[in-house]
């Protein structure tokens, strides 16, 4: 072989390596077209190579957001306390037996590691274990669904980071068709005192989510003077000042209606006098909480306020067609109370 045919010859193994090098390395059509960025509550950049089909979710809120998606089953890990969330076993009880990864309180970095996602939903209060998980090359996407706003934000990146879009935009679409609806009811001037979790001796400023689903239901917020972003103590003084026209205990409280009616310092209230204090339905999802379901809460104190407009019966219609629409289930009608 001579030696000018030996260097040709080179020539074209090297040639050919370095183009098939270069095919390797650039991504195709598909590839990229299925690659997703964002930017997540946290202002933190996440990538993903493409929609994301194996799930961590730390926190019940985006794992009520996995359900109103549709993408529940792409779970493989779950936050803590999962089995008390009566909406897991309505909606797919198989959640019940997922891997639970922690709390607020307590994440179990490890189990995550373990289960091999590719992406992992968590809340802002739980941001700084992030990092560990992306230096595991492990995504993570960030939320703070504290108010309506940051809510749509958030079934928005939950939807682009799964493939859901439509879903979520439908979802959002229903969120503000409701809210409008909602708005166009007469306003009956009432005042509304919504109790806390824990006591009725809190209650939600201004700048809480249940302060706007008040609002956006037509009436007005008796604590809104009242500074402050989380449940804020008041004493019996102040809420005998306030004087409430309706009293709105939430799903998760520890007290019920009989407890306020029978507390002897709140005897000269309004609300207590004609007998306006309501309990939104429990064994269901919080209501009164930024959750995907969270309209709802908006639409039962708006049959409430106004139920020549909107009826109690016409809301419960609702409720069945929200759950069959957007969570894939039938539910049960006697759960829906006031």
């Amino acid at each position: 072989m001579s030696q000018r045919f030996f260097k040709k010859i080179l020539c074209f193994i090297i040639t050919l390596t370095m183009g098939m090098s270069l095919i390797g390395c650039t991504p195709t059509k598909q590839e990229t077209s299925s690659a997703i960025q964002l930017t997540d509550q946290a202002g933190r950049q996440v990538n993903l190579k493409q929609p994301a089909q194996k799930i961590v979710s730390c926190y019940y809120i985006t794992t009520y957001a996995t359900l109103s998606l549709g993408i529940s089953d792409r779970l493989v890990g779950i936050e803590k306390k999962a089995e008390s969330r009566p909406i897991y076993k309505m909606a797919n009880e198989k959640l019940l037996d997922l891997k639970q990864v922690g709390s607020l309180k307590e994440l179990n970095i490890e189990a995550i590691a373990n289960l091999k996602p590719d992406l992992v939903l968590m809340p802002m209060k739980l941001k700084d274990k992030a990092q560990a998980l992306t230096d595991l090359q492990i995504p993570v996407l960030i939320v703070n669904p504290e108010t309506h706003d940051q809510l749509v934000d958030m079934l928005t990146l939950i939807g682009k980071a799964t493939g859901q879009e439509e879903k979520a935009k439908s979802l959002v679409n229903y969120y503000q068709t409701q809210m409008d609806k909602m708005k166009q009811l007469s306003d009956v001037q009432k005042t509304i005192y919504m109790g806390g979790n824990s006591s009725y001796l809190e209650t939600a400023p201004a700048s809480m989510y249940q302060s706007s689903l008040i609002e956006t239901a037509g009436g007005s917020n008796a604590a809104k003077d009242i500074q402050g972003n989380y449940w804020s103590k008041v004493s019996y003084e102040s809420l005998l000042h306030m004087n409430p026209d309706m009293i709105v205990i939430p799903s998760s409280a520890h007290y019920s209606k009989k407890d306020i009616m029978n507390d002897k310092q709140l005897s000269s209230l309004k609300a207590v006098k004609n007998k306006a204090i309501y309990q939104m339905p429990k064994g269901l999802e919080e209501w009164d909480s930024p959750v995907p379901s969270g309209i709802l809460g908006t639409m039962w104190l708006s049959s409430l306020l106004h139920p020549n407009d909107y009826s109690f019966d016409t809301f419960v219609k609702d409720v069945k067609s929200f759950y069959q629409t957007f969570y894939g289930f039938e539910i049960d009608e006697s759960l829906i109370t006031k």
